[in-house]
């Protein structure tokens, strides 16, 4: 690894003039120190890999110091309780909601389309390992069957679509013709 700090005597960097004066310094400071000293000087300013590359080390570094033992939560399961990304005027319906086993509407949906998508997908392998041996009159009936349930799942994913918010993202619609021509594939 380069040093992220070049010794370059024409230019002065503030974080070497700020770690150079700390006697003994905190974890961090000891680290970019020793960091430095392990590496060959480089010339030109610092970049973003020098960077991440440090960050890294020090990360490291402080883990095999046991830095990050025994720290307070450590083994117990993360909360994500905190509101702070929900709009302030909507965090208390959505805590009645959450409290209650319910979730936002675009929530119920996106989870209503994905059990379809999977019913859909396990319809289709069954229909496929059959289709062989059926007559055709029973395949007219299944490719008009299939051709409903991706309609339906088509005007669910619509839907989905003008409830969610931006931030949600928007589910790609079918191309429902793509999709019943892969009714009676062979698997």
């Amino acid at each position: 690894m380069t040093d992220p700090l070049p010794e370059d005597s024409n230019t002065a960097h503030p974080l070497r003039e700020a770690s150079s004066q700390v006697i003994g310094g905190t974890l961090f400071e000891r680290l970019i120190e020793q960091a430095r000293a392990a590496d060959q000087p480089q010339c030109g300013a610092p970049n973003q890999n020098d960077f991440e590359m440090l960050v890294d080390r020090l990360i490291e570094q402080a883990r095999a110091d046991g830095a990050f033992d025994n720290l307070p939560g450590a083994g117990k399961p993360l909360r994500y309780d905190d509101d702070a990304l929900t709009p302030e005027d909507m965090r208390a319906g959505f805590r009645l909601l959450k409290n209650a086993g319910f979730a936002p509407l675009w929530i119920e949906a996106r989870r209503d389309i994905d059990a379809e998508r999977a019913r859909i997908s396990a319809w289709l392998q069954n229909a496929n390992r059959r289709w062989s041996r059926l007559p055709p009159a029973i395949r007219a009936r299944l490719r008009a069957e299939y051709r409903e349930m991706l309609t339906n799942l088509q005007r669910q994913i619509a839907s989905y679509n003008l409830i969610a918010p931006t931030a949600a993202g928007q589910i790609e619609g079918l191309r429902i013709e793509d999709e019943v021509r892969k009714l009676g594939e062979q698997a």
